[in-house]
């Protein structure tokens, strides 16, 4: 590939090594990155990759890291509860698909409010056929368990997005920036 190269001030050197730095990119990797954005050339960058069925199969890949970034890999995969190959391989999923990926212990929640959410069906459908039956009986049905009803699904809905939420939040980098 072509090379670009400029003249600055030391200082601005020092700013701009600091900033790589902070980042995790070398000096290089920072000023592509900022004429990709300059050039308008940056626009696929950074985009969720779909995935691909067909290349769903797993295959295993050698990272070298810091020995600190490893500690600290472990020490967050066991608060997910994880190994550490599959907390780093789900990290990078959130990441590049721009999704969560859900714990097993989110799972167990999520599968538990499905069940749930059944159990509210099966009470809206025993009222309906009810009501079916007896078309011209609707006091029947109680406007307090309608009531009820619409508590618990609102209730349902809620708690999954809270789950989908924080797990989202947990995948994302925190970059300093609020």
């Amino acid at each position: 590939m072509p090379v670009l190269k400029t003249l600055v001030e030391p200082e601005t050197k020092v700013r701009f090594r600091s900033m790589a730095k902070a980042r995790g990119l070398s000096e290089s990797e920072l000023l592509r990155a900022v004429i990709l954005a300059v050039t308008g050339e940056d626009d696929d960058i950074g985009q969720p990759i779909e995935p691909d069925a067909e290349r769903a199969d797993t295959a295993r890949m050698t990272v070298r890291m810091p020995r600190f970034l490893i500690e600290a890999t472990g020490a967050q995969a066991k608060i997910k509860g994880m190994a550490p190959s599959r907390y780093v391989a789900a990290l990078v999923q959130s990441n590049l698909l721009r999704q969560p990926v859900m714990t097993d212990a989110e799972l167990v929640g999520l599968w538990a409010s499905n069940r749930e959410l059944a159990a509210i069906g099966r009470n809206i459908n025993q009222i309906a056929r009810s009501l079916n039956e007896v078309f011209h009986e609707t006091e029947r049905v109680k406007l307090e368990r309608l009531a009820e009803l619409r508590e618990a699904i609102a209730r349902h809905e809620a708690a999954v997005r809270a789950l989908v939420r924080a797990s989202q939040k947990s995948w994302v980098a925190d970059d300093g920036v609020d």
